[in-house]
């Protein structure tokens, strides 16, 4: 097994499940969506991982509701300076959080 982060498989699924399939994010492009797991994951402790043994004990520790609520602390902070200031290339005419015209 190669070395893996078990908090950044946390997020990106807790992203998804809380703002991606609700719809919740202002643009879900890729360099937002990045962004936003960027930001929150530099604010959050790394679990780092090489054995099925450490994924499994590490991946267990997240059932702890404080962790996971700090999760969610971070991808709602990270989402809302996203939002605020996206790094994404802007075309004229588009719309939707797709970038996807209206018509």
């Amino acid at each position: 097994m190669a070395l893996y982060n078990v908090t950044e498989a946390l997020v990106r699924m807790m992203l998804e499940d809380a703002y991606l399939h609700k719809g919740r994010l202002a643009c879900e492009c890729e360099q937002c969506i990045d962004d936003i797991m960027a930001i929150a994951l530099n604010r959050l402790p790394s679990r780092y991982v090489s054995t099925d043994e450490g994924m499994m004990y590490a991946k267990a520790q997240y059932f702890d509701p404080q962790l996971q609520s700090d999760v969610i602390r971070e991808l709602a902070l990270a989402s809302s300076i996203v939002s605020q200031k996206p790094r994404h290339k802007q075309s004229s005419g588009l719309t939707g959080p797709e970038g996807q015209s209206g018509a």
